[in-house]
């Protein structure tokens, strides 16, 4: 569906377009691409060395883990925690409510308003953490910074 060279507003513009033709996939893309950004911003404004966020993400999925894992990780180097800077964080939390509603199969997205609504906070979602990273002279849609495990002799 996207290309790793797409950009963040492509991927949106995407979304968005497919929100009236497919409101469900609409909505699983968008919380995809949330996904895609808080995990690329934790790595490019964690602590610890990039293969240990590597290690620490495999098993970190939903709206929960991703706040405990930039609470340890990003934090403590900018003073924010991510309910801070996603301003609308009940709505993204709506969102992957849906999507796992939507994943596991466990209901529908109901009216196609019901979905859009959920599409449109996620995408503002990432969008505000996008943001909070350019603050921060980090563009996630280029190459992320590298931090190394120091070597001990």
């Amino acid at each position: 569906m996207f290309l790793v060279s797409d950009t963040s507003i492509s991927r949106e513009s995407r979304i968005l377009g497919l929100m009236t033709e497919d409101p469900a996939l609409s909505s699983l893309l968008a919380v995809i691409h949330f996904e895609w950004t808080i995990r690329r911003a934790i790595i490019a404004l964690g602590s610890s060395p990039n293969v240990d966020i590597r290690k620490k993400l495999e098993g970190c999925h939903g709206d929960q883990k991703y706040k405990q894992l930039w609470r340890e990780e990003v934090s403590p180097r900018v003073n924010k925690r991510l309910p801070e800077i996603v301003r609308n964080w009940d709505g993204l939390k709506k969102s992957f409510k849906l999507r796992h509603k939507l994943v596991h199969g466990v209901g529908s997205c109901g009216k196609s308003d019901y979905a859009c609504e959920r599409v449109k906070w996620a995408i503002e979602a990432a969008a505000d953490v996008r943001e909070f990273c350019s603050l921060n002279n980090v563009d996630l849609d280029s190459r992320l910074p590298v931090r190394r495990k120091l070597c001990s002799r």
